[in-house]
């Protein structure tokens, strides 16, 4: 299916003259294409030019959030009623289109989501990202109640949804902060099943392991904001446990004729204070979102 309505595909890239082309000859069948050159030292302009699309230059490498927020800039200045987003390394596949663009010309939801989840397609993640991704979507439900595969960067939305979303990422945490920013602004939000490729040149350009703590240390700093008493209640909760602890260890010889641990009874009254100070501080921090919201 072949959208009747204005729609561009945007591809942030970054070095990926290995795929580019043939992500971009895919994914022009369905719209307009727009690649969003992220500050790359290879031939990716050109070779995306060349293949039939749009692109946009940043200078210097800026991140995906940057990347995917000047597209989003330009399909609002252009007038596209539809825009599409996908990653330039070749794991998506852009004939997967149009069962993302349904939902959206039919009127059922804004934005649409490619899931990982919902076809058995996650049976080939490798183990490590599965694990990540796991945390990073869990983390994704606290602050928005929302189970999706918050990291899938193979989306449809449509202006309704661009004109709503005030974004402000710049890394991966783009994916979840639209979710959540979505989800506050009663977007309506489903799924469809999309199959992913993790055999593909150029697939770990960032540290997996960076990458995943960058990205869950957004989503925490999210959680912090938008769920404060809740963040702060979890780390009272890891004092208050860990001055226990202390605590016994301190205590211990003394109720078998020894003297108390001096240093363990010292640590456990800190992490006590400590935990005292971070549940009253979730509980004022609580206070004030709720009539900053309101």
């Amino acid at each position: 299916m072949v959208s009747s309505m204005k729609t561009l595909i945007i591809i942030p890239a970054y070095n990926e003259e290995l795929t580019i082309g043939s992500v971009v000859t895919l994914a022009k069948k369905y719209g307009d294409v727009l690649v969003v050159d992220d500050g790359s030292a290879d031939r990716t302009s050109e070779i995306a030019r060349n293949a039939g699309a749009f692109v946009i230059k940043h200078e210097t490498n800026m991140g995906k959030g940057a990347a995917l927020r000047t597209g989003f800039e330009y399909a609002l200045s252009m007038d596209y009623k539809i825009v599409v987003t996908l990653d330039a390394d070749g794991q998506h596949n852009p004939d997967e289109i149009p069962v993302l663009l349904e939902p959206i010309v039919n009127g059922k939801a804004d934005l649409v989501i490619g899931s990982r989840y919902l076809n058995g397609a996650q049976r080939s993640i490798p183990p490590y990202r599965r694990f990540g991704l796991w945390i990073l979507n869990l983390g994704t439900k606290v602050v928005s109640n929302m189970n999706v595969d918050s990291q899938s960067g193979f989306r449809a939305m449509n202006k309704k949804l661009l004109e709503k979303l005030d974004l402000n990422s710049n890394d991966y945490s783009i994916e979840t902060d639209m979710i959540v920013k979505a989800r506050e602004r009663g977007i309506r939000l489903m799924e469809v099943p999309i199959t992913v490729r993790y055999d593909v040149p150029n697939k770990h350009k960032k540290n997996p392991v960076s990458h995943g703590l960058g990205v869950l240390a957004s989503i925490v700093g999210l959680i912090g904001y938008k769920r404060p008493l809740l963040l702060f209640g979890v780390l009272s909760l890891l004092s208050f446990i860990t001055s226990g602890v202390l605590a016994y260890w301190a205590l211990k010889p003394y109720y078998h004729g020894g003297r108390i641990f001096l240093t363990q009874a010292i640590g456990a009254g800190i992490f006590a204070i400590i935990g005292i100070q971070l549940f009253v501080a979730g509980l004022t921090l609580n206070v004030l979102a709720k009539m900053v919201r309101e």
